[in-house]
């Protein structure tokens, strides 16, 4: 290379010149910008300046940063002037790209290699092909063992099994106290087929985030040490890999206590589970030398001590990925929707494609258009990937399937200690800002140190993990996996949901679902229970025994009603009794879900509107501060008047007349039809 420079710290393998290219742009001083050509004619060699203001070594330090996929590591290396003949380029064999697999760098067929390496780290990877081998290693004599109480585990019968709202709300009185609960499918059942089978398996892709497992800690106590930490994200490139040495300053420090939401390149789940694997085997081997590797592996409990090591006493930095909450309209269900095959799993109960809208479930009388809590959410997970402590909106059920891979250890903290919880969460991190669903990952040791109940249990593929309402809960993957999730709503959430409700008002929260369309469903359905058992001798079905049971004086459904009636009652008269009002479209939130526009509260009620701006409207609370139009001008949108909802929580409590004027003028059941004579 004749005069012309590299950049600090490369050497190519062959000779190559540089050559500069001039553009000539119009628009400049009566030149147009959007007419840049590129002249190559002129092109010949250029210096490179290693004093220009960006030198190379930080464009590329740029450019490995920009990029989450790739390995590098973050330690002050500056006072350090680096041996160019330490660093190679080399090209990239093409075999070494795997499918759902982006290239480290688009541009090049390069790999950098980075001087400093760990003490017995080679380079390569003979034995599988891969470029880079994981640089982080086991620390078994690090290890911390949290000794939590087991969460119950349940062994339906096959008939027990065949009703999945039944036999869950029969388990429920045992084991709410857990927040959480293991359930082993019986033998009999037939699960959905293997997902390795379904043709999205090499073709359908996800884009996995990352996420910073250590030093959760490490912002609060703010020492030089934790900010002198070292930074590797471990990701064995499928194709290539890159490591690399910068400053970790206050930018690499603001994020050390939570996951980052980079993400990483495209993976299909066949990539993803050739990368985890081979990230696990490298992470866990007992030996560097190439050959004398003994091939093993670690149980449930070494990943769980060392998952803790890292979280609770990290040495460095881990990053793994994760593909949480993958909508299953995109990546695929792993149950079966349409399959002549299964029918049994198509139709079941279990299947989490069913679960939310089954007969009994309240998000039943949501739309699927309006609700993506409608829809199951898959998640793909390698070794350590976590879900940090939360609670599942509106405080639902929550039900997970481990379709695939290797165990899930899950922690779970009840209801009933929320307010524990949320103290310790405070005591641990005391600058936390409130946050959406998700707070930080507080060691279940510092929770128990508080007087905070915690459990956990191991879920294994075929088998479902039961979240009951209002429960923090967390967990982690023991390795690869694939597994999927849906939320419920049974009769007995009903008072979670209106302290969820009253909870996202405080707080000025949205709301995914309308508990008020929920609770008037609800209370419909019931009406038209009664009225066919009252009615029809032969109508008497466990659907309409279920819903009669909530009905009566004392039943969970009439009581929660007539709250929330009464509720209604007082806005009407106190906030809005002087505007004219008029009924609502019945088609009014059909589409889409309405809500105040200033608390986000639900409307399907009632609503305040003013022409001065169509579809745009708020709560009775709130009339006054939609905007600064004449109070005249402002109009009530009402979908029952208060004496209609008064005979609907009659016919709830029993009452045969106003059930069969309920049914008659809302459900459209006459008694004519059954009794022609009359």
């Amino acid at each position: 290379m004749e005069n012309n420079s590299v950049p600090p710290g490369f050497a190519p393998r062959t000779s190559f010149k540089l050559k500069k290219a001039e553009v000539s742009v119009v628009g400049v001083e009566g030149t147009d910008r959007s007419n840049a050509v590129v002249d190559s004619s002129k092109q010949g060699p250029t210096q490179m300046d290693s004093t220009s203001e960006m030198t190379a070594l930080e464009k590329v330090k740029t450019f490995l940063q920009q990029r989450p996929w790739l390995l590098f590591d973050q330690t002050d290396h500056t006072s350090v002037q680096p041996d160019p003949q330490q660093f190679q380029m080399e090209p990239l064999p093409k075999a070494c790209l795997s499918n759902g697999v982006t290239r480290g760098s688009p541009e090049s067929t390069y790999c950098v290699k980075e001087p400093h390496l760990l003490k017995g780290v080679t380079r390569g990877c003979p034995e599988s092909g891969y470029c880079v081998k994981v640089t982080e290693r086991w620390r078994p004599e690090g290890a911390i063992i949290e000794k939590l109480d087991k969460a119950p585990v349940f062994y339906p019968t096959h008939e027990e099994f065949k009703d999945t709202l039944k036999y869950i709300t029969s388990i429920s009185a045992r084991a709410v106290q857990f927040g959480i609960c293991r359930i082993s499918p019986p033998p009999s059942w037939i699960p959905p087929p293997p997902i390795e089978e379904n043709s999205k398996w090499r073709s359908s892709t996800f884009a996995p985030n990352i996420q910073r497992i250590d030093g959760l800690r490490s912002k609060l106590d703010g020492s030089d040490e934790s900010r002198k930490k070292k930074r590797r994200i471990s990701t064995v490139g499928l194709d290539c890999a890159f490591e690399f040495t910068s400053s970790m300053g206050e930018a690499g420090q603001s994020d050390v206590n939570c996951f980052e939401s980079e993400r990483g390149p495209e993976f299909t789940l066949d990539s993803f589970k050739r990368y985890a694997d081979d990230f696990k085997r490298q992470y866990f081997r007992k030996s560097d030398v190439i050959g004398n590797q003994e091939q093993w592996e670690p149980s449930v409990e070494n990943i769980e001590a060392e998952y803790t090591r890292i979280v609770e006493n990290p040495t460095e930095g881990i990053e793994v990925l994760c593909g949480n909450y993958l909508d299953t309209k995109g990546l695929g269900s792993g149950f079966p929707i349409v399959s002549p095959d299964t029918p049994e799993c198509l139709q079941s109960g279990w299947n989490l494609n069913n679960l939310p809208r089954l007969p009994g479930s309240l998000l039943s009388f949501e739309s699927h258009d309006t609700c993506h809590i409608l829809v199951p959410q898959t998640r793909v997970g390698m070794c350590f990937s976590s879900s940090l402590w939360r609670v599942e909106e509106h405080h639902l059920y929550s039900l997970c399937y481990n379709h695939l891979g290797a165990p899930k250890v899950w922690y779970g903290v009840p209801g009933s200690s929320r307010i524990r919880f949320e103290a310790a969460k405070t005591k641990s991190f005391p600058d936390l800002l409130k946050q959406h669903r998700l707070v930080k990952q507080v060691p279940p040791s510092a929770l128990k140190s508080e007087g905070t109940p915690v459990f956990c249990c191991i879920q294994r593929p075929g088998e479902f993990v039961l979240v009951f309402p209002g429960a923090y809960h967390s967990e982690f993957d023991c390795g690869f996996n694939f597994s999927e999730s849906a939320c419920f709503a049974p009769l007995d959430w009903l008072p979670y949901g209106q302290n969820a409700v009253e909870l996202y008002s405080e707080r000025e929260r949205k709301t995914s679902i309308s508990y008020d369309k929920l609770l008037l469903g609800a209370a419909r359905e019931a009406v038209r229970a009664q009225w066919e058992i009252s009615l029809l001798k032969n109508k008497q079905t466990s659907e309409s025994l279920l819903w009669k049971s909530a009905c009566f004086k004392d039943g969970i459904l009439t009581e929660l009603f007539k709250t929330r009636l009464k509720s209604e009652e007082v806005r009407r008269k106190c906030f809005c009794a002087s505007l004219k009002s008029q009924r609502m479209n019945s088609d009014f939130d059909a589409t889409m879900k309405r809500e105040c526009c200033i608390c986000f509260c639900d409307l399907h009620f009632s609503a305040v509107g003013c022409p001065c701006s169509v579809g745009r409207y708020s709560c009775l609370f709130h009339a006054k501060q939609r905007c600064f139009c004449d109070w005249s001008n402002k109009f009530v949108l009402y979908r029952h008047e208060i004496k209609e909802l008064n005979l609907l929580v009659e016919a709830l409590e029993g009452k045969l007349s106003a059930v069969i004027k309920w049914a008659k003028d809302d459900l459209g059941l006459y008694l004519h039809e059954l009794f022609p004579s009359l």
